[in-house]
């Protein structure tokens, strides 16, 4: 299981993420240089302020060192921007000094915000709206400008990805904290599936993207907006009529109490000329065939059925971890029909079945899980001495009514306490605990008898 400092260490490696992403297509619309390097230097330096900042927060008298590193890496990155962008060779030198150091500045700032953050899942939201946001405004301004970046759309998937992660990783870190660390589900299977689902998301909008350049399926939409069109029509007449119907009723109302009411103009006005403001459709790319869409297409299915079958490969891992825990567990009473109560019963027989030549043999993967393990064997050989476990009774009172019946009573208030500390509380059993638990268990011996 990951660790708290983990979580939180890939929790700012995503949200340095998101924020590079948008920091770099804002400097390379401005300048023109390649967005990939623009962005991978922001990351690396939000990185780099936030690693500072939480290590500055972690002793009080480490404040003054690091402001003088948050100055020695405001200007590491101007320098290695200046040195980059050749700036010696533009004119307005001093300009050029400025702009890498206001740049940089601003870029570390993110960072030191991003190092300070609690990292809880409404600020990880917050977050990745914020930085889809900026990126979308980004965007929208060059493309008003005149100058569309080919990379857009490597810029949105990269930061919707990210975001997602974020909100997933920051996610998983709340819910678990809740949890005893040997009842966690694991963490790879569980970002597995989230990622292929955010995958299969993206893929899914590519493939709509590159369906409504099929000329039959744009003849589709067009008939479905005129028919929505017509039907709006007919209920814009249909509430006319009725308003003007009830006009003339109350007008008809107050003539009877000679109260005439003033005239009203019932006519609607004339029609205005409308100005399409759509463009004209034209190919994506100039010069594309069927052959092209037709590839683009297969390849946007492959990936939404690549990306499904990595969610349904870590959804399957997960279940077979829940099945192996589910054959160590307690088993409860159930209230429910006749039905319901035939298929419980032939469910569990089927599963002690297939499990009743390897229990004895089952290694466990945790004190915890040994402990739960071990009381399941014992139970069982309590129930083969003629001594069940009755619906309702606790662990502890079963055992105590099991000790009555022998002839050296074992210690029923151990074993009962640490069963109760590995199965319901949060603090983990450790390995010493687990091996009395084990020995006790394996000394209470019944006699073969009567339900006591």
């Amino acid at each position: 299981m990951p660790s708290r400092s983990a979580l939180e260490g890939t929790g700012i490696a995503l949200g340095a993420v998101v924020e590079g992403v948008w920091c770099g297509a804002l400097a390379a619309a401005l300048t023109g240089s390649p967005w990939a390097l623009l962005g991978a230097f922001a990351v690396v330096m939000v990185v780099a302020a936030a690693a500072l900042t939480r290590w500055t927060g972690a002793a009080p008298d480490r404040e003054r060192a690091g402001r003088v590193a948050a100055a020695v890496l405001v200007a590491a990155g101007a320098a290695a921007l200046f040195g980059v962008g050749r700036a010696w060779t533009h004119d307005y030198l001093l300009w050029q000094v400025v702009r890498d150091v206001v740049v940089v500045s601003g870029v570390v700032l993110l960072g030191i915000r991003l190092g300070g953050d609690d990292l809880t899942p409404e600020s990880a939201v917050r977050r990745a709206v914020r930085g889809f946001a900026l990126l979308c405004a980004v965007l929208v301004c060059a493309e008003i400008a005149g100058c569309t970046p080919g990379w857009a759309a490597a810029a949105v998937v990269t930061v919707l990805v990210a975001g997602a992660l974020l909100i997933a990783v920051m996610r998983y870190r709340s819910l678990t904290d809740l949890v005893a660390a040997s009842d966690r589900l694991p963490s790879g299977p569980w970002l597995l599936a989230v990622t292929g689902a955010i995958l299969c998301a993206v893929a899914v909008a590519a493939l709509l993207g590159l369906l409504l350049d099929v000329d039959i399926l744009r003849w589709l939409l067009s008939a479905a907006a005129a028919v929505l069109s017509t039907a709006l029509d007919a209920i814009i007449y249909a509430v006319g009529w009725a308003g003007a119907g009830l006009a003339r009723a109350l007008g008809w109302v107050l003539g009877l109490f000679h109260v005439h009411a003033p005239h009203l103009d019932l006519k609607p006005p004339p029609a205005s000329r409308v100005k399409v403001v759509v463009p004209p459709y034209r190919p994506a790319a100039p010069g594309s065939s069927a052959t092209r869409l037709v590839v683009a297409v297969a390849g946007a299915l492959v990936a939404v059925a690549a990306s499904l079958a990595v969610v349904v490969l870590a959804l399957r891992r997960l279940r077979r971890r829940s099945a192996a825990d589910e054959a160590v567990e307690e088993e409860r009473e159930a209230l429910g029909s006749l039905r319901e109560a035939v298929g419980a019963v032939a469910g569990r027989l089927g599963r002690r079945l297939r499990r009743f030549a390897s229990l004895g043999r089952r290694e466990a993967r945790s004190p915890d899980e040994l402990v739960r393990l071990r009381y399941a064997q014992l139970e069982q050989r309590l129930t083969a001495a003629g001594r069940p476990r009755p619906p309702g009774v606790t662990v502890r009172d079963y055992l105590a009514q099991c000790a009555v019946a022998m002839e050296v009573p074992p210690p029923v208030a151990d074993v009962a306490g640490l069963y109760e500390l590995a199965r319901y509380s949060a603090h983990a059993v450790d390995g010493l605990q687990a091996k009395r638990f084990e020995e006790l268990a394996q000394g209470i011996r019944p006699r073969a008898g009567g339900a006591g």
